[in-house]
């Protein structure tokens, strides 16, 4: 049902988010009570249209919002009933395990939503809530009192559903999902094309790397030429190559990519078209039927599956064939190469999950890689798992340093798995040392803002005041006469900043993607706001940085971390800053600091790939 007529809106609150576009004719504040926004874009568009209005995260309770994190991980593990595998399962490989970290960042949104709505209708009962078409589908079950805003007051958000690549503040290029499939899909013909791989290599013990960037990982690929077994590389969601260096890296290298070709991947779209309907009509009936979800889904004594229900199974529905289709891709490879070993970056991606089940069930044996710095509070055990951090699945842990694997060692059963090998990655930038550049009178700001997998992460205010704190750091540097790269986190789900920040610091060279290396040797300082694996990456090159606490880091700072850098919080560190550029025997011994750390703390610095395909040989 739809609402139009401004006398019976008068006296309503308009619900907004950024599923929708108002339409900068529609004059809301004359027509309702109160306009409410339930997330940042839409807070920015009326902010920009000086629209006045309430932001959601006003009606949210402190001690709700300190628990929706833990709770939506233990929601996001609702199919782990063995009763449900017979609904779940395709080969063994189950649908809910697949999709549990998109459903995990759906559900945070969502409860926030939720929560929301309940006390509004708490404080104001008899109001009549006027939705945009996302949030009625959330609140249809909870209240009578509830509209559909009117069609020609809004237009529908088709930028929703795109991936922003932002490559600097002036350049940015917006790509749908099935437009990205399609360029991974040219990448693929291309390195098919360009890069020949039939080596003589003995394919008894051959290795396949899954989702693995060849310019990330040079140090693997070059080290390949000096590996007596095949290597492979099984990438189905990041492309092949991307770029001139990764195409000339995988080139150079003896690694084989894996193309699969268009004749099978018909026959497994087709085996997977047959097997939809039958999967979805289960998936319904169990939906219907299954009544222990009900008393499953419940947050602060109030249950919330009837609003829930449909938005799983749309997910769900969504992605069947797709998943059919990725299990029957990664069933062809395992049967063509026969790989001894799998190696992974991560537990949680689809392609990752799949072939880690997969392994298991051909005793393949399986390494998870690790990829990046770990938060190593106690109370961020069940979110590393969440995250894919942790080997839960994995036959072995290749650990980074000594701190990442007493990290690692927490978790049960997982000491005899780990083995420290040092970090691949921190190879690449440490070869490049000598290529360091002096005195350029360069600061690389790298921020990383409140995470998007945290509850943290969807709040109006906790952004807003992090792009003020970017903004105060930013005026500090550049007051010390210093040029400023700001460099954000690559997280496509991670918000960009707003156009008055852009306009702000119109001058400033503001990258979101791309490698960071030769930003780091262009540097003279590195600040760090937020925690950033890119600390150790500065460290190993002999940078000074500076760590700054921020509230929106949940889990802190790690100990390794405080223990190699200057570490300062926003108030001081304009005294700090000061002190580093001014005193030069303070800027060797922050130097010093992190050198030192990394020395006991890491081993194989430069030689990491070399000993991580020798330790593969004794498996």
């Amino acid at each position: 049902m739809e609402i139009s007529d401004n006398q019976k809106t008068r006296d309503s609150f308009l619900l907004i988010d950024s599923s929708v576009i108002p339409k900068k004719n529609s004059n809301f504040s004359k027509k309702y009570k109160k306009i409410i926004t339930f997330d940042l874009q839409s807070h920015r568009v009326l902010q920009m249209r000086s629209v006045k209005h309430h932001i959601s995260d006003e009606f949210l309770e402190e001690k709700e919002l300190a628990k929706i994190d833990a709770e939506c991980i233990h929601f996001s593990q609702w199919y782990l009933n063995e009763n449900y595998n017979e609904y779940l399962c395709y080969d063994e490989v189950n649908f809910g395990s697949l999709l549990k970290s998109d459903f995990n960042n759906f559900l945070i949104p969502f409860l926030r939503i939720f929560l929301s709505i309940k006390k509004i209708l708490e404080e104001f009962p008899n109001t009549t809530l006027v939705c945009v078409p996302h949030i009625y589908k959330i609140l249809n079950s909870l209240t009578n009192n509830l509209q559909v805003l009117d069609e020609n007051d809004f237009e529908k958000n088709i930028e929703i559903n795109k991936l922003q690549y932002k490559i600097t503040n002036s350049i940015s290029i917006d790509i749908s999902k099935n437009n990205f499939q399609k360029l991974r899909k040219i990448s693929d013909i291309i390195t098919k094309v360009l890069v020949k791989k039939d080596n003589k290599k003995n394919k008894e013990k051959g290795i396949a790397l899954i989702e693995f960037d060849p310019v990330k990982y040079e140090t693997i690929f070059t080290e390949s030429k000096q590996f007596q077994n095949k290597i492979f590389l099984y990438n189905r969601r990041r492309p092949l190559t991307y770029n001139r260096k990764s195409l000339k890296i995988l080139q150079e290298s003896d690694v084989i990519p894996y193309i699969i070709s268009n004749k099978l991947l018909k026959n497994n779209k087709k085996c997977g078209e047959n097997k939809v309907k039958e999967i979805s009509e289960k998936l319904n009936e169990f939906f219907e039927k299954e009544k222990k979800l009900e008393d499953f889904f419940i947050f602060s004594n109030q249950k919330f599956w009837d609003s829930l229900k449909p938005f799983l199974l749309e997910l769900l529905n969504e992605r069947i064939l797709d998943i059919i289709v990725e299990i029957e891709n990664s069933k062809t490879f395992l049967l063509e190469k026969n790989p001894s070993v799998i190696i992974v970056l991560s537990e949680n991606g689809i392609t990752e999950q799949i072939l880690l089940k997969l392994a298991k069930k051909s005793s393949i044996k399986t390494i998870l890689l690790q990829h990046g710095s770990m938060l190593d509070s106690h109370d961020a055990i069940n979110y590393n798992i969440s995250q894919g951090i942790f080997p839960v699945i994995s036959d072995k842990f290749f650990a980074w340093n000594n701190s990442s694997a007493e990290c690692v060692s927490n978790l049960n059963d997982s000491k005899e798995k780990i083995k420290i090998i040092g970090s691949p990655n921190i190879d690449r930038i440490f070869l490049q040392k000598n290529n360091n550049k002096k005195n350029t009178n360069k600061v690389l700001l790298l921020v990383t803002g409140p995470r998007n997998q945290q509850s943290i992460g969807h709040s109006i205010k906790e952004w807003e005041k992090y792009e003020k704190t970017v903004e105060n750091i930013s005026k500090i540097i550049i007051k010390q006469g210093m040029n400023l790269v700001i460099k954000q986190h690559p997280d496509i789900g991670e918000h960009n900043f707003s156009d008055k920040f852009f306009e702000k610091f119109s001058n400033i060279e503001i990258i979101k993607h791309g490698d960071v290396l030769d930003l780091l040797l262009e540097s003279q300082y590195v600040v760090s706001l937020g925690f950033s694996s890119t600390i150790l990456e500065a460290q190993v090159i002999e940078k000074p940085v500076i760590s700054l606490s921020v509230d929106h880091d949940v889990y802190g700072i790690p100990k390794s971390t405080k223990d190699s850098c200057l570490i300062s919080d926003v108030k001081n560190f304009e005294e700090q800053f000061s002190y580093l550029v001014k005193d030069p025997e303070f800027y060797k011994k922050t130097i010093q600091k992190g050198t030192e750390r990394l020395t006991v703390d890491f081993c194989n610095i430069g030689n990491s790939a070399k000993n991580i395909l020798k330790e593969i040989n004794k498996i």
